[in-house]
């Protein structure tokens, strides 16, 4: 046997015998008695969790500019503002600043106001009584991260079609600005009315609403073709924030904007 083949062979041993070793003292390890203890903990009012010092901290610090924050006065309800259907007084509130905020986002681009404005009345969780209106409140009122204003094109043909689906059941008519009036009569639609003016089916509307509803929700745009013009980045709560701080003061009406004849 060459020097260099001896070489090669102690080599290859001295690696087979490194590698026994190694596997036999992982047996031995693995073999080792662990001993663990559990018990079991009942979660009822006995139960007082272990409090780390200092995420305590951290927590007190954070819940402390949450109630800064959510207990901060918005705006005054100087009567209960309802999220009743089909005219309800909060809905009127918040459909007419999306209309306002729509408006708003459009002459910063120059382009077309919107001519209407439509809300889902699921999306309005609660009303606000007579009094202050705190951010806490109308994160309750709208609670839904997701939310954004959009701004649609639609035709008036379309537009006659959403209508006459408003009325599927009477839960499921929808808060519009100010400027629409609508009468349905023994179920279907009467008459509508777009700022004073009959719907015109071949005129092309702008109108303010939000993602959920360009999205499908509640189908309240089924088989209803659109066209987005715009997508507000911000959440709508906050631009509803924005839109009560400005106004200050509120006092919800029912002005006859959805009639119902049976």
């Amino acid at each position: 046997m060459t020097k260099k083949n001896n070489d090669t062979m102690k080599k290859t041993l001295t690696i087979i015998l490194l590698g026994l070793a190694v596997l036999f003292s992982g047996n031995a390890m693995a073999q080792k008695e662990v001993r663990q203890e559990s018990q079991l903990i009942p979660l009822d009012k006995s139960f007082v969790p272990r409090k780390d010092s200092r995420i305590m901290q951290y927590y007190d610090s954070v819940r402390l500019l949450y109630q800064l924050y959510f207990n901060d006065v918005a705006a005054e309800a100087l009567n209960d503002l309802g999220n009743e259907a089909p005219d309800g007084t909060l809905a009127n509130i918040l459909t007419d600043a999306l209309l306002q905020a729509g408006a708003t986002e459009m002459q910063s681009q120059n382009a077309k106001a919107p001519d209407l404005a439509l809300l889902n009345f699921g999306g309005i969780r609660e009303p606000i009584p007579a009094g202050p209106i705190t951010i806490g409140k109308i994160f309750s009122v709208l609670p839904f991260d997701n939310n954004n204003l959009v701004i649609v094109d639609v035709k008036g043909s379309e537009l006659r079609k959403m209508f006459f689906n408003n009325l599927r059941e009477l839960k499921n008519v929808q808060s519009f600005s100010a400027g629409v009036r609508l009468v349905y009569k023994g179920g279907i639609l009467d008459s509508v009315t777009i700022n004073g003016k009959p719907l015109d089916d071949s005129r092309t509307y702008r109108m303010a609403t939000i993602n959920f509803v360009e999205n499908g929700g509640d189908k309240i745009l089924a088989d209803v073709k659109t066209k987005n013009i715009f997508t507000q980045t911000q959440p709508f709560r906050t631009t509803m924030i924005e839109y009560f701080k400005a106004k200050g003061q509120f006092r919800g009406v029912k002005d006859g904007r959805v009639t119902i004849i049976k």
